[in-house]
């Protein structure tokens, strides 16, 4: 069983199976107790607001937030970054750690997830903000995190048309090296069958070295 007030992020690339994932090891837990699905996506209330302001303005569009159609100047990034920053904080409270009556929270996108969605629309940068360590702090110190992937191909392939998809090659690099900068576990889904990556990031939660708690067969 897995430990009460457990929270498990699995983080990746559009297209990794992250969702899928999420739902099956939700359906697994909910044996031994209350589950639910939680999520962070991008840019989050006050940010979001500013961004649809924002696409009005000609000087202001790009293509770097493909949702928003808008590029933030080098010039406002750091306001951006904090007004990031603080806009996903109440998501990430009121989803995550709010939820005492769910023995487990799973995270189909969590703060590392946010953290990537940050640089991949400015740039890398935020990772040395103090607003970018606190995110990866919270992330680290609130959940345990599980690295989805595919090789890129596969990604590109299962989200080729979506608006993401010009920047899955980022994505992917990010991702990588902040996984491995983290020596954190990770499932690969590029040739498995669902269930098979079920079996593999259960198997994951079970031996993670960094992790006192195993999650075991109610």
């Amino acid at each position: 069983m897995p430990m009460r007030h457990d929270r498990i992020c699995l983080f990746g690339p559009d297209g990794s199976g992250k969702s899928t994932l999420a739902r099956l090891l939700a359906q697994y837990l909910a044996r031994g107790g209350y589950v639910r699905i939680s999520w962070v996506r991008g840019s989050h209330m006050a940010a979001s607001l500013l961004a649809r302001f924002l696409a009005l303005f000609p000087s202001m569009r790009g293509f770097d937030n493909p949702y928003y159609g808008i590029s933030i100047p080098r010039s406002l990034r750091p306001l951006w970054w904090f007004l990031e920053f603080i806009s996903v904080l109440p998501n990430w409270f009121f989803n995550f750690i709010m939820p005492g009556i769910y023995e487990t929270v799973i995270g189909e996108r969590g703060l590392l997830d946010f953290l990537v969605w940050v640089c991949v629309t400015t740039e890398p940068g935020f990772l040395r903000t103090l607003w970018g360590r606190a995110t990866l702090a919270l992330a680290l110190r609130h959940c345990r995190n599980v690295f989805i992937i595919a090789d890129l191909g596969t990604l590109i392939r299962r989200k080729g048309s979506e608006p993401t998809a010009r920047s899955l090659p980022r994505q992917w690099v990010i991702y990588n090296v902040l996984a491995r900068a983290l020596n954190l576990g990770q499932v690969d889904t590029g040739s498995s069958a669902p269930v098979q990556s079920l079996i593999k990031l259960i198997n994951e939660l079970n031996t993670a070295k960094t992790t006192p708690h195993v999650l075991k067969s109610s």
